[in-house]
């Protein structure tokens, strides 16, 4: 292209050589002009040839400089080729023609050359192929989108998946946008005022403020367009008078396309405009999510407790929505005032000062918008508030599903829900009838400006109200609704988006965990000597609040190199909470905390990423083979990874559903071990994993001869067996010292320690009985996912049973699925295709069908005296084209009778509006949003418990938050979008074929054009929506999976591999949603374009009926064109509207799948209630039971029969794996039977109703779920027991002193999961409620996991004494606490392995149970 370029400069040299030497150049300016003209193109010419080398060496796109310079040479070089033609220069001089004709010829192949592809460069990377055809499109591809053109025609081929879709621009990516906002922000938070607007202003300012010029440009151009139309009007009056006829056609013909170029100009300009915000929109969203989760990494613990996960969630779904939608009508703010600005002038350049009665009417006006605004401001404020407190609710009752479906309580949790929801609903209603009101100052503003300029115009002028003034009027009145009409909205937006502010702000500014609480020393620090302690307390007190009372006082440690540190006390005494202190997780109130090299923490709960087993040992670090094997056997995980299908690469769901109790803690050390930490922190890991387990752990890890025997270990223990092979031990008492030392010395000192032991140990001789304080890994699998002060989550696959882990993860969640390399949790489903027409069917009756008739009927009323206002003024002004004179008395009662009618209908189109609002925002809308909440959460509620062990709860939570915000508040506005904008298109038609039937020839090849383009737009828009909304999801179920894990995060400062991991997820979901907007923008240039066609149609046919018959009268010529002048808005809207009704009528499809999926048997079956005292006497047998998980799985429970008296006390014993979980689960119906039942004193359970059956049953689970609300609500939240019940079954439980002293009581709040309660003091609280709710049947599934030795004493003490009349089953922990059970069932591998009393089988040396007692140390 330079050799070309090199031509043009010799040709245009030798152009003007050639006139020189032949001397015609004039003399004087015009000469001077000729030289200044040659060295500019000269000039030009190098410049280009410049520009085309950097062009060709670094740019992989077309110049947009060189692409307009060579269309503008191009055009430039016709023009004069032409007037060398006209003035016959070949004849006179043929050398400088042909010199010309080249000239032209190079320029045009220049132009062609500029839009041909360029080729690959040299050095193309490796995925060339999914960069963004954007990158390299020219400036007429961006200008018409046409850089989408290979996703849409591969949307009309096929489903979309993201592998089709194209990686984001580098500039776009979460990385970049989030890491710039982040610097300007932190930039801020160093100013006196911090402001997060300014943060957001100077990150993306320039490039969204660029968006200005080009929104200028398209609202002057607009004003062009009323100016074309008052010449074609004079046009076509001139011809209604034959006398004069003083126009030609051709003036006709030219103005039509002047109309079809000015309207295609504006559009490209529009569009530009328009991409430019949404992409700042993008950016800025995808930054505030960013920053969120970056934020939640390092909030202080009641900065954590103010903000939940559903008010979290929040922030980064509904208000970062807000913010980055204000990017779409932030410019009207100004651009609004300008349009009305220049409304104005012209309208009084038509009417004259008339039109200051409507400008009057606009300022009368702008008080009642501003009343409106407010009001919207508060009721956004109330309903944001109203989400959150729903949200959270939500939040609570999924991570706490299994211990609801246990107890039976899942009514007054939907109650709760549904309480909550009602105050929604009831917000949303008063934000109906306020858009209502908002929507009839819109319809009203613009007719009432009308009504008063024509009035005044008419009773005061002189002059008749012709078609000229008429429509041209009308169609600036028509420019100025939009601006009225938007300006409000964008204010309302502003309020909205500035309520999200101030939420994003208070959470931005929220108080941070103390760095300095903690002084953590570099990981390469070594100690200068062999005393030198990596942990050192020296006097530390510590609170969980800043403003609290001390939780830990003048505590003092030092932990050096070899050294294991054991930390003992009762539940309650801190002992959790000094592992907190370490970590920095509390406030520190005096003292020094040094942390010296690198920390590993296993938290008393395991913490298990839904990732493979592999990656959640290597946590981030590098593949170390030999190494990791070490740690897995150290650990006790080989035999398990022996056994799961595909070893350590199977998939671990969410909450480490699918791995027991016992395994989670196991992967938590093994995570640890692999760390290769200096300082490792153990909070009570072993109390969840079987006896010989824990003693293999202790040997080959935390021990004198494991792993880290070279390094500083800090362990939190209840197994006091443990003491001696320790090398300090510390007794913690109410927050404070009690003792420490060696544990010999200790012992000699014969204090606090020495008596418990002496009372609960037997230390002596039973160092390996006591083996038994641990817990077996028969533990539910679903875990807690905090820490020792996080919520713990109850889940119903246990999978203990190995055998089962490996039918659970090989199989699929149900028979049709099929789960590829060993995943457990299904990515999420989307449907493909077209959405089923029975989904609107869903929709239209959850509105109500009848509502919805009375809808379109006002919809179409309303556009029919919308239509009639305009044919009315049309017949007004063509009576007064044909007056030459001014309005005599007769005239002026004419006058006032036409603006009586025209009133009248303005007035009636006005109230058709607030009719159409009211039925599709309060009617339709929240009957339809009620109606779909409540049948969703009902069926959610009404899972079985495997749906919630195979879906992350973030997914469950997207539909509840973001699809039912789709369904409340969007798809009622859509709707009524979309039929307002099809009758008014189908108006245009109708308004134009009457007026000129020649048109009609016109539209239909533009519907086949029209109808071409929406094809490839819904189906490929619809499928990037879908892949949008299922994009979004892991984001949120990963933010969820972060904060139950945030403690472990920060202890192993892997902070930053989690902030990328979420931006990864961001840039994901952002690649779905950029396709998405940009597929909006490609529609809308195309649809605008026949939108142009329509007018530009209009306007011919208009002068092609004149050409035909002569004339044509002006006012229809001006209905005709204002109408079409419409119809380019209404069109896109129209398309869009049906798109967004399609895509957005997805969350009804995903709403409906949830009603749509099975549920558990019926809640209650009235013909088969049991009597009230049943079961009285407690009688249980299981009659050839079989039960599996899932289907598709392996029998858990194979074929067992047994019976057990009423008041008999059973022991469940049996080895990982037995199925003694299964067996409990069976009893409440969690799971159910594939054959054989089970009767309960008589009756089969497998006919009752779930709430007959569970209420009637006790259970005191592993896991103790607390849930936020009161204690009373924790115990009682049918409100059936009066307080004397309630604080009686706190003094059985241990608790009635700690409770007392609360402020409030039985009042008292619990936090959400009981963050304010140990987990010791929860598991007491379960206890309670078993103790008030008292039935014949008792499960304790390892009840007392979480408790010291003491506690549970106490715990079997009231036990025994509570529940002596009650039949009890009792899956064992401790061997010894089931030894004075009347028998012991055996369980192995799913059957009856033994099943008799402890004696009998104690005596048989062959019994399996005798090798489990021998085991613990029960037996010599």
């Amino acid at each position: 292209m330079q050799i070309l370029v090199g031509v043009l400069l010799g040709v245009h040299i030798a152009q003007f050589v050639l006139r020189r030497v032949e001397e015609t150049f004039c003399e004087g300016e015009y000469y001077t002009c000729q030289a200044t003209s040659f060295a500019i193109g000269t000039a030009s010419l190098i410049f280009a040839a410049v520009l085309h080398h950097y062009e060709h060496l670094r740019s992989r796109s077309a110049s947009a400089v060189l692409f307009f310079y060579w269309l503008f040479s191009g055009f430039a070089g016709v023009v004069q080729l032409r007037s060398f033609i006209l003035s016959r220069l070949y004849q006179d001089d043929l050398v400088v023609f042909v010199l010309q004709c080249v000239f032209v010829a190079i320029t045009l192949v220049q132009f062609i050359l500029e839009n041909v592809a360029k080729p690959g460069t040299y050095y193309s990377s490796l995925d060339e192929d999914a960069v963004s055809p954007e990158e390299t499109a020219n400036i007429l591809s961006r200008l018409t989108f046409q850089w989408m053109w290979p996703l849409m025609k591969l949307g009309a081929q096929k489903d979309l998946t993201m592998d089709d879709l194209w990686h984001l621009r580098t500039v776009d990516t979460a990385v970049v946008t989030g890491g710039k906002f982040q610097a300007n922000w932190q930039n801020e938070l160093l100013r006196k005022k911090p402001s997060l607007l300014r943060a957001i202003i100077a990150t993306y300012g320039a490039y969204f403020g660029s968006a200005a010029f080009f929104k200028a440009g398209q609202d002057a151009l607009a004003f062009v367009q009323p100016i074309f139309l008052k010449k074609m009007m004079e046009f076509a009056a001139s011809w209604s008078d034959r006398k004069t006829k003083d126009q030609s056609i051709e003036q006709g013909f030219i103005i039509a396309v002047m109309m079809l170029l000015t309207a295609i100009t504006q559009t490209m300009v529009l569009h530009q405009y328009f991409h430019i915000c949404l992409t700042s929109s993008m950016q800025i969203r995808s930054a505030i999510v960013a920053a969120v989760y970056r934020k939640s990494l390092s909030l202080s613990n009641i900065s954590r407790q103010a903000s939940t996960v559903g008010e979290i969630v929040n922030l980064q779904s509904v208000d970062a929505g807000r913010i980055s939608d204000l990017c779409s009508y932030l410019h009207i703010s100004w651009s609004g005032p300008f349009q009305i600005a220049l409304a104005i002038y012209f309208l009084h350049q038509t009417l004259g000062p008339s039109i200051f009665a409507g400008v009057g009417i606009m300022i009368l006006m702008i008080p009642v918008n501003a009343l409106l605004a407010t009001t919207s401001r508060d009721l956004n404020k109330v309903q944001m508030k109203n989400k959150d407190t729903r949200t959270k609710l939500m939040d609570e009752l999924l991570n706490g599903i299994k211990v609801i479906k246990l107890y039976a309580w899942e009514r007054p949790f939907l109650k709760k829900v549904f309480a909550a929801r009602e105050a929604e609903l009831h917000t949303l209603r008063k934000l109906g009838y306020l858009s209502a009101v908002q929507s009839f100052t819109w319809a009203c503003t613009p007719f009432l400006v009308s009504f008063a300029s024509f009035s005044v115009y008419t009773l005061v002028s002189e002059e008749p109200l012709t078609s000229s003034k008429v429509f041209v009027c009308i169609s600036l009145f028509n420019l100025l609704q939009f601006p009225l009409s938007v300006f409000p909205s964008v204010i309302t937006a502003m309020i909205e988006a500035s309520v999200s502010f101030n939420r994003l702000y208070n959470f931005l500014r929220n108080e941070e965990l103390d760095k300095n609480a903690v002084i953590r020393e570099p990981a390469h620090f070594q100690p200068l000597t062999p005393d030198a302690p990596r942990i050192d307390i020296r006097n530390g007190t510590f609170r969980w609040t800043q403003d609290g009372a001390n939780t830990l006082d003048h505590i003092n440690m030092q932990v050096r190199d070899g050294e294991l540190f054991a930390i003992v006390g009762s539940v309650g005494a801190g002992k959790s909470s000094i592992i907190s202190a370490l970590l920095g997780e509390m406030y520190k109130s005096a003292g020094e905390v040094h942390l010296r090299g690198s920390v590993a923490y296993v938290p008393q709960n395991a913490w298990i990423m839904n990732a493979t087993l592999k990656e959640n040992i290597l946590f981030g670090l590098p593949y170390d083979e030999e190494y990791y094997k070490k740690v897995v056997a150290a650990c006790g995980l080989t035999s398990d990874l022996e056994m799961l299908p595909g070893g350590d690469s199977v998939e671990i769901g969410e909450r480490g559903i699918n791995l027991s109790g016992g395994q989670k803690q196991r992967v938590s050390v093994a995570r640890a071990v692999y760390s290769r930490a200096d300082v490792y922190l153990f909070d009570d890991p072993l109390s969840a994993v079987d006896a010989h387990v824990g003693r293999h752990i202790f040997e080959n890890v935390l021990g004198p001869k494991g792993v880290l025997k070279n390094k500083a270990r800090v362990l939190v223990t209840h197994g006091i067996h443990f003491l001696p092979e320790t090398d300090t031990v510390m007794l913690v008492q109410d927050g404070t010292v009690a003792e420490s030392g060696s544990y010999q010395s200790l012992m000699d000192h014969e204090g606090s320690l020495f008596n418990l032991i002496r009372d609960f140990g037997q230390a002596k001789h039973n160092g390996s009985d006591e083996e038994n304080d641990d817990v077996e890994a028969e533990g539910l699998a679903q875990q807690s996912a905090g820490q020792s002060r996080r919520p713990s989550h109850a889940s119903l696959s246990r999978r203990s049973s190995k055998g089962s882990i490996k039918a659970s993860v090989s199989e699929a969640v149900n028979k049709d699925a099929v789960v590829a390399n060993n995943a457990l949790i299904l990515k999420e489903a989307t449907a493909a295709g077209s959405v089923s027409w029975d989904v609107y069917t869903t929709y239209a009756k959850a509105c109500g069908k009848p509502i919805v008739v009375i809808y379109l009927i006002i919809a179409i009323a309303s556009q029919c005296l919308s239509v009639a206002q305009n044919v009315y003024l049309a017949d007004w002004a063509n009576d007064n084209d044909r007056q030459t004179h001014g309005a005599n008395e007769g005239d002026r009662r004419a006058i006032l009778k036409r603006l009586a009618i025209y009133g009248t209908l303005g007035v009636s189109y006005s109230v058709t509006i607030i009719g159409q609002v009211i039925f599709a925002w309060v009617a339709c809308g929240i009957r339809s949003a009620r109606i779909l909440h409540t049948d969703m959460l009902e069926s959610v509620i009404r899972f079985p418990q495997s749906f919630f062990d195979t879906t992350p709860l973030g997914r469950v939570i997207n539909r509840f938050s973001k699809d039912q915000y789709t369904v409340d508040e969007v798809l009622p506005r859509t709707f009524q979008g979309y039929f307002r904008t099809l009758f008014a298109v189908l108006s245009v038609v109708a308004v134009n074929v009457l007026g000129s039937p020649l048109f009609i020839i016109f539209v239909v090849p533009l519907g086949f054009l029209y109808a071409y383009f929406q094809r490839f737009y819904l189906s490929t828009s619809r499928e990037l929506k879908r892949l949008d909304s299922t994009s979004r999801s892991p984001i949120y179920a990963h933010f969820s999976e972060t904060l139950g894990g945030v403690s472990t995060i920060r202890a192993y400062q892997q902070e930053g591999r989690f902030i990328t991991v979420n931006e990864n997820k961001i840039d994901t979901n952002m690649r779905a949603y950029y396709p998405s907007i940009s597929s909006n923008r490609w529609l809308a240039v195309r649809l605008e374009l026949i939108g142009s066609l329509i007018v530009f149609g209009s306007a011919f046919f208009s002068v092609a009926t004149i050409a035909i018959k002569g004339h044509i009268p002006a006012s229809i010529v001006g209905l005709m064109i204002t109408y079409s002048l419409n119809v380019t808005q209404s069109l896109n809207w129209m398309v869009r509207q049906s798109c967004e009704i399609e895509t957005n009528i997805v969350a009804v499809e995903r709403i409906k799948e949830y009603i749509d999926l099975p549920r558990e048997a019926p809640y209650e079956i009235p013909s088969e209630t049991p009597p009230r005292e049943w079961p009285q006497v407690g009688r249980i047998d299981f009659i050839n039971y079989s039960t599996r998980y899932r289907t598709g799985l392996e029998l858990v429970l194979k074929d067992i029969s047994f019976s057990v008296k009423g008041r008999e006390k059973i022991g469940i014993v049996g080895r990982t794996g037995a199925g003694k979980s299964s067996l409990t689960l069976s009893l409440f119906r969690l799971i159910e039977r594939v054959s054989g039942k089970i009767v309960v004193d008589d009756v089969d359970i497998a006919n009752l109703g779930l709430f007959d059956l569970r209420s009637r049953l006790s259970i005191i689970p592993q896991d103790p779920v607390l849930f936020s609300g009161t204690i009373r609500d924790n115990l009682d939240p049918f409100g059936v027991y009066d307080d004397q019940a309630i604080w009686r079954a706190l003094e059985d439980s241990s608790l009635k002193a700690h409770v007392t002293r609360m402020e409030k009581g039985l009042a008292s709040v619990v936090l959400q999961g009981g963050e304010n309660f140990s987990v010791g003091q929860r598991q007491l609280i379960c206890l309670a409620r078993a103790l008030l709710r008292k039935t014949n049947i008792l499960v304790l599934d390892e009840a007392t996991a979480a408790v010291d030795v003491e506690t549970d004493t106490i715990i079997q003490k009231t036990i025994r004494e509570e529940f002596k009349d009650c039949t009890i089953l009792t899956i064992a922990h401790r061997i010894n606490t089931v030894m004075d059970s009347d028998r012991i069932l055996l369980l192995d591998r799913g059957r009856i392995a033994e099943f008799d009393s402890p004696a009998n089988l104690l005596r048989d040396k062959k019994s399996m149970f005798y090798s489990l007692a021998k085991e613990a140390g029960q037996v010599a």
